[in-house]
């Protein structure tokens, strides 16, 4: 992945502005202390210090996802809005997805769709390195080269996918709710979203 960081950090409560993404105008409010290793120009994430692991749940915002085939191929053909990105991701093999319903991303509520995401039960093995019975890669980003975003099941993720402008030229702005099973997603959600709706920078509604 391309600039930015990937050592812990801790952050206390309040408020936080990123370093790199979003050029370093997305700020966040933490009701408590939280910890990152993600801030670059095309993810930030972040996850409760309490949570004593970056592996039980954690919030991403991302910029132009891109779609990956089971192969591990990007595809080109999807365009680069929300609509596209939804269409594709729901006759993709190996996952299931919710119907999409309609929500708000940070404190100027700028209009999104979100589903949750999880591994099909009938699903194929993406990746053969995987530590649980079956991976899932359907994410990367531009500049991203090998890496890839993926769960193992008992994982899931909810996803937010927005169309923004910025910088004069328009986006694709996505923030998920990832955690270790149905469970505990349901359980992290509500700290979460309220990181989420706390959100602040520079964009438009695209």
């Amino acid at each position: 992945m391309r600039g930015g960081r990937s050592r812990a950090r801790d952050h206390s409560s309040g408020e936080y502005t990123t370093q790199y993404f979003l050029d370093g105008k997305l700020t966040v409010t933490f009701d408590e202390p939280w910890q990152s290793t993600e801030d670059q120009g095309v993810e930030f994430s972040a996850w409760p210090s309490a949570a004593g692991s970056v592996n039980l749940h954690r919030v991403l915002f991302w910029s132009d996802i891109l779609p990956v085939d089971p192969h591990g191929n990007v595809v080109t053909s999807i365009p680069n809005t929300s609509a596209g990105f939804l269409e594709w991701l729901r006759a993709r093999p190996n996952v299931d997805v919710s119907d999409p319903q309609p929500a708000t991303i940070g404190r100027d509520k700028l209009p999104a769709i979100v589903v949750e995401v999880a591994i099909a039960a009938d699903a194929d093995n993406e990746d053969p390195g995987c530590p649980s019975k079956v991976c899932v890669s359907p994410i990367t980003w531009p500049g991203a080269g090998d890496n890839l975003y993926g769960i193992a099941t008992p994982a899931t993720f909810r996803l937010y996918l927005c169309d923004v402008r910025y910088g004069g030229t328009d986006h694709l702005l996505a923030v998920a709710i990832e955690a270790k099973d149905h469970a505990e997603l349901m359980a992290f959600s509500p700290t979460a979203e309220r990181v989420i709706a706390s959100a602040t920078a520079p964009l438009e509604a695209g």
